[in-house]
């Protein structure tokens, strides 16, 4: 039995969607898995070095490891018309004026692309971890923040204003979800290997949906916020019937995700997923 290593983030949507795979409630079809929990960017740039066989990464970081992974087509945090949040303690900050220093969860995140294309005259970008943002912009160590996952139900409680959702601005533009963490394996697992992983992907997801509740201590022993109010609300925006199978718009969200930077205009479909994409 091969035994693979794999990494998600600790956020409710990943764990939700795992639950079933790392805790043995589906068959594991002859593989068995190490897992590892990391921040988004801390998986983003793991990948970079090849450090895992399959991990969830940043939808927009994918052209950097292309050559030696695969983006499988479920699992996936697919948003609809919502996505990351752009927060201020100044209500009445104008974005598309802005030039102070805004803090970003990593340079590779999709949050970071959407940010780029959408207020292109933000170039002060610090990063920080996720869930040190709120915090930090609250006592003053930037005047404005990019902030993901659990930390859009929680902003308000650190004094803080939305001045954009980039999903709404996103899907205003394009009218597709928004893809926002993928799962990538290593190409060099062989095709047959790697669609194994897949179908086991894709039932632990179909599990999770079915199971939420069952799933809670799970989610509750990783995530940020242990509000079940926050993790329900935080899975009710991601993990939906795209996150098993992202269906024809869902691959054309990536595709156009991906190619809003120039130097990826030439990917293709067959570029990013496997070879069996429809």
């Amino acid at each position: 039995m091969p035994t693979l290593s794999l990494a998600i983030s600790p956020c409710p949507n990943d764990t939700l969607m795992f639950d079933a795979l790392v805790n043995g409630k589906i068959s594991p079809e002859g593989i068995s898995f190490i897992e590892e929990y990391h921040d988004i960017e801390q998986l983003n740039n793991g990948l970079l070095s090849g450090k895992w066989d399959i991990a969830k990464m940043s939808a927009a970081a994918f052209p950097l490891v292309r050559n030696e992974y695969v983006m499988l087509q479920t699992g996936m945090a697919m948003g609809f018309g919502n996505g990351p949040l752009i927060v201020a303690k100044d209500q009445q900050t104008d974005l598309k004026k802005f030039n102070g220093p805004m803090l970003i969860p990593g340079i590779h995140t999709t949050a970071n692309l959407l940010l780029t294309r959408f207020f292109p005259n933000v170039t002060d970008k610090r990063e920080a971890l996720f869930s040190d943002i709120l915090s930090m912009i609250e006592n003053e160590k930037a005047a404005a923040g990019l902030i993901i996952h659990e930390s859009r139900f929680t902003f308000q409680q650190h004094g803080l204003f939305q001045l954009a959702d980039l999903g709404e601005l996103w899907f205003q533009q394009t009218k597709l979800p928004l893809p926002l963490g993928v799962i990538a394996a290593r190409r060099s697992l062989g095709n047959e290997q790697i669609k194994k992983i897949e179908n086991l992907i894709r039932n632990s997801v179909l599990h999770g949906l079915e199971h939420r509740i069952e799933a809670m201590t799970y989610i509750k022993a990783h995530a940020q916020e242990i509000s079940e109010n926050v993790i329900n609300s935080h899975i009710d925006l991601y993990v939906n019937e795209y996150s098993s199978n992202p269906q024809q718009d869902g691959l054309r969200a990536v595709l156009t995700l991906l190619q809003s930077l120039p130097e990826n205009h030439s990917l293709s479909l067959q570029d990013i997923f496997s070879p069996w994409v429809n």
